[in-house]
């Protein structure tokens, strides 16, 4: 079965939520404890131990290890060990200058990880365990949680309680088992990830659909400009912050779920999708467009295609190298940056003209399945079928006739 992650709200009362979140103060103090005593080893040995077994040892020495549930406190070593897994990677290639992982900082509140135990969900219902050693004498909190409608799972796999530091909010994160839908399709189909035309994809009959970004452009650059006036991490700087995050998300979800409902009608049964892992590393665009890039939210809409994705028995990968796929004419393989014309027009000595994301997306599908749509054609590829949304709730572009729902338009 499919694993998908719920974003839940939490509604308890305030000594639950205090409790709550003195657990999680729990966690970052053994967090960091154990970074303490891991540099102290090291700066009298000049070795560090990351044996399960010396971190074992390790949180024996530390009191707040008993305010929270045990198995969580094990989940923290884990995390503690990853961290210096990572740093020692990083280490060895030169990648970095500290000498250790860093502690966190002394008023955050860690994430409370539970796996398959010391949790029961009834519903709308949870119920957590703290374990026997707090000092308060409190063993477990119950509280009550929502999320989007329409999901029906068959078992919690792991739920993680977090806080939220734009809303200032603590959220229950569930990895749940769905049931997914029969899909007899085999369609395939590819995506270039972009920034103006946020999705452009191409499916296995040559039909081409672009998701325009320019809302998604518009919602951060207004909420930007706000916060411009606004002194940072103020109040009213993390209340625009979370409305521009949310505007963000719900257009996400409104565009991902339009393109999947589109590949079930299709019946596609695969989608690939351009790696882009490194591409903030790897490029330098200038103080601005490195700006845009950053807040480039292409990682999120992978993340939502498959999660959608798998919920219709859908396969979506993202293994697929993106590396000059738009600067790489799809008629005769002749790689020319040049060739992106003005406006995102590509066009090759050959003869060969198209959008450039259309070029790109047609590259990525041949590179993953060996095979074009359209090869053979040397002219201008189909006109595109463009999709755009409307928000009818945020500070840009208000519509006229009021509509508050998102529409669609192609």
């Amino acid at each position: 079965m499919p694993l998908i992650t719920l974003k839940a709200q939490i509604y308890a009362d305030p000594q639950i939520e205090a409790v709550l979140k003195d657990a999680m103060f729990c966690a970052t103090k053994v967090y960091n404890g154990l970074l303490w005593h891991l540099r102290k080893e090291y700066k009298e040995t000049g070795r560090v131990n990351i044996s399960r077994k010396n971190l074992n040892r390790i949180l024996k020495e530390l009191p707040r290890a008993k305010g929270y549930y045990s198995m969580s406190v094990q989940l923290t070593r884990d995390e503690v060990r990853e961290a210096y897994k990572s740093f020692f990677a990083l280490k060895k290639k030169g990648l970095t200058q500290h000498e250790a992982p860093g502690f966190r900082r002394k008023n955050c509140l860690s994430p409370l990880k539970y796996v398959q135990s010391g949790f029961r969900v009834d519903g709308d219902r949870v119920t957590l365990s703290l374990g026997t050693g707090r000092e308060d004498g409190v063993k477990q909190v119950s509280f009550r949680i929502s999320h989007r409608p329409g999901i029906e799972y068959e078992r919690v796999r792991e739920l993680s309680i977090a806080y939220d530091k734009v809303s200032g909010q603590i959220e229950a994160r569930l990895v749940v088992e769905v049931k997914a839908r029969e899909n007899k399709g085999t369609g395939k189909a590819a995506v270039d990830l972009g920034e103006t035309i946020l999705m452009a994809c191409v499916f296995d009959d040559g039909t081409i659909m672009f998701y325009s970004g320019r809302l998604v452009k518009a919602v951060r650059r207004y909420w930007q400009k706000v916060r411009a006036s606004l002194k940072q991490n103020s109040r009213r700087w993390k209340e625009t912050a979370h409305r521009e995050k949310k505007q963000v998300e719900h257009l996400l979800h409104v565009t991902t779920s339009h393109f999947i409902a589109e590949c079930v009608r299709r019946g596609v049964k695969e989608i690939v999708v351009g790696n882009l892992n490194g591409i903030r590393e790897s490029v330098d665009y200038g103080d601005r467009l490195n700006q845009r890039l950053h807040v480039w939210p292409y990682r999120k809409v992978v993340n939502m295609l498959k999660y959608k994705g798998a919920l219709v028995e859908i396969l979506v990968r993202d293994d697929v190298d993106e590396k000059s796929t738009s600067i790489t004419c799809h008629a005769c393989g002749k790689v020319m940056a040049s060739n992106r014309r003005h406006r995102g027009l590509y066009a090759c000595s050959c003869g060969w003209k198209a959008q450039a994301d259309v070029n790109g997306a047609l590259n990525i599908y041949e590179r993953a399945y060996q095979v074009s749509p359209v090869k053979g054609s040397s002219g201008r590829v189909a006109r595109p079928a463009a999709v755009s949304f409307l928000l009818g709730w945020h500070g840009v572009a208000e519509p006229k006739r009021g509509n508050k729902a998102p529409r669609a338009s192609v």
